[in-house]
């Protein structure tokens, strides 16, 4: 799938909204192999979060105990556990051999610069049932999120929008000159090269986005690994290390919906 070329917009000028378009998207994953984390925290909300912060990592021998309202995903070899309490739970429970998700999430955690993402039904049709969008790479800029987000290829960045039925246009704002940048999508395109020739993706680099069917604008923060993460571990770690929360919520709501292990209740 193609990436469009940029166009600039006039300085200090934000271009108007976009028409509103929706589109359904379903992910379809590459073939290769992704090393799983043996036990990691990627998320933990309610009483005991403090206790299993995101980022802590637990041999196979250890125990959880969880109050009313505590719920923990675990990273383990064979995809992620949601343990939701009360209740006491053994990790060495359901740590078998790695899923078969391995191999389909090969190319989400990999960044290749390109996606493999195929068109879903779009919403008001009523000969499918609509699919929400799902950005198909842990690397692809969603136009529509802000916060900080972990850079792994400088050179390579691609912006993605969930929209994409139509031909649309965003703004990038550079914050200290208030320069604005225009990049143009082309109908049914949803990825787009960041203009790093006119706004250098850096560490620390901070630019405003306004997207299609965003009503207001977006920040973001760029952070920029000296690496790409060998695996799922070192990705789940990265991300945590550096509080890239936006990129976190889509591995680990990848990884729920491609794990195969219900999860386990107090």
């Amino acid at each position: 799938m193609h990436l469009d070329k940029n166009t600039l917009a006039p300085s200090g000028r934000i271009l108007p909204g976009f028409a509103k378009a929706a589109l359904g998207t379903f992910l379809l994953f590459g073939v290769g192999s992704v090393a799983l984390a043996q036990n990691m925290v990627v998320r933990s909300t309610g009483p005991s979060a403090s206790s299993y912060p995101a980022g802590k990592k637990m041999g196979n021998d250890a125990k959880i105990t969880l109050k009313a309202q505590d719920k923990v995903t675990i990273l383990t070899k064979s995809g992620t556990r949601v343990l939701s309490g009360p209740g006491t739970y053994s990790l060495a429970q359901g740590s078998g051999s790695a899923s078969s998700a391995s191999g389909r999430l090969s190319s989400f955690i990999n960044n290749r610069g390109s996606s493999r993402a195929r068109t879903g039904a779009v919403r008001g049709d009523t000969s499918a049932a609509a699919v929400t969008p799902n950005n198909p790479n842990l690397w692809f800029l969603d136009v529509t999120k802000g916060g900080k987000f972990c850079v792994s290829n400088p050179k390579g960045l691609v912006v993605w929008r969930p929209d994409y039925t139509g031909s649309a246009t965003a703004s990038i704002v550079e914050p200290t000159t208030g320069n604005v940048t225009e990049i143009a999508w082309r109908k049914g395109n949803p990825l787009k090269a960041w203009p790093k020739t006119v706004l250098p993706v850096t560490d620390g680099a901070n630019y405003r986005l306004l997207g299609s069917s965003v009503e207001q604008s977006v920040e973001v923060n760029f952070v920029v690994l000296d690496s790409e993460p060998a695996d799922l571990d070192a990705t789940a770690a990265v991300l945590i290390e550096n509080g890239c929360q936006g990129q976190l919520d889509l591995l680990v709501e990848t990884l729920n919906a491609n794990n195969e292990e219900p999860g386990d209740q107090g």
